[in-house]
C-alpha cells in the first residue's frame, strides 16, 4: 500500500492564507481601535505604527495606550503589559508541542506571529490532521499580520475623527474577542470547570487588587485547574506501563 506523500510547505502555506480569510474582519477593527487609541492617547503616528510592527498583542497595545494617556508611571505601564501578554509564553509552549521540529531561526519567526487567533486556529488545525506544519501557520499569521498593521496604519490616520470610542462600541470589542476564542475551546475537556475557576478569580481579584492583576490571576487559576484535571490516575499510570 503506497502513502500519500506529505503537502509541500508551498501548499500547506497557501492553505494557511485561505484559512485566515474569515479572521480577518475580527482583525481589522481591532487594529483600528489601537491606532485610534494610540492617537488619542497622545502617542505619535510612528511611534504608534512601531509599536503594532513589535508587538503584534492587540489587548496589551490598548492596555498600554489607556495608561500612557491616563499618564501612569512607566513601571505601572510595564506591569500591566507583562500581566496581558503572559500568555503568550503558555500559548509558545502549546504551539511548540504541535509543531514540527524546526530549526531555530524557522521557530522563532513562528512564535514571533504567535497571537490568540493563530493559536486557536493552529491547534484546531493539529487535532484534525495531526501536526501543525510550519508553512501553514506561517501563511495564517502572515496574513493577519499584514492586516494587522494595515488597520493599525487606518486607524492612526483616521483616529482623531472618533471623538468617544465608547459611542460606538469600540470599548467592547477586546472582550467580545476574547469569549469568541474561548467558545472555541467548550468542547475539550473540563472546560466549564476551568473557565469558570479563571472568572472568578479574575473576578476576586479585580475588586481586591483592581487592573491588569486580575489578568494573570484568572489565567494563572486556570492554568493550574487545568494542569491538576489533566495529571494521570494511578490507574492511568499502570495502564501505561503494561
Amino acid at each position: 500500500m503506497s502513502i500519500a506523500p506529505a503537502p509541500s510547505e508551498r501548499a500547506e502555506f497557501m492553505e494557511g492564507v485561505r484559512d485566515s480569510a474569515p479572521f480577518v474582519l475580527s482583525v481589522f477593527p481591532f487594529g483600528l481601535v489601537v491606532g485610534a487609541l494610540a492617537i488619542k492617547s497622545g502617542g505619535g503616528a510612528v511611534e504608534a505604527m512601531l509599536q503594532s510592527v513589535l508587538f503584534f498583542a492587540g489587548a496589551s497595545q490598548i492596555v498600554m495606550w489607556e495608561l500612557y494617556g491616563l499618564s501612569s508611571p512607566l513601571w505601572v505601564i510595564a506591569l500591566a503589559v507583562f500581566a496581558v501578554n503572559f500568555r503568550l509564553v503558555l500559548y509558545s509552549a502549546a504551539i511548540g508541542r504541535k509543531l514540527e521540529p524546526l530549526p531555530k531561526r524557522k521557530m522563532v519567526g513562528a512564535l514571533f506571529l504567535l497571537q490568540d487567533l493563530s493559536l486557536a486556529v493552529g491547534l484546531r488545525r493539529a487535532d484534525e490532521v495531526g501536526r501543525l506544519s510550519w508553512g501553514y501557520h506561517m501563511g495564517l499569521a502572515s496574513v493577519l499580520y499584514v492586516v494587522w498593521l494595515a488597520a493599525t496604519a487606518v486607524g492612526i490616520g483616521f483616529g482623531s475623527l472618533i471623538t468617544d470610542p465608547k459611542a460606538i462600541g469600540l470599548d467592547m470589542l477586546v472582550p467580545i474577542y476574547f469569549m469568541l476564542l474561548v467558545m472555541n475551546f467548550r468542547t475539550k475537556p473540563n472546560a466549564a470547570a476551568i473557565c469558570g475557576t479563571s472568572a472568578v478569580m479574575c473576578a476576586l481579584v479585580y475588586y481586591a487588587l483592581g487592573s491588569p492583576y486580575h489578568i494573570a490571576a484568572g489565567g494563572i487559576a486556570g492554568m493550574a485547574l487545568a494542569a491538576m484535571l489533566a495529571k494521570p490516575t494511578v490507574s492511568d499510570a499502570e495502564a501505561a506501563d503494561v
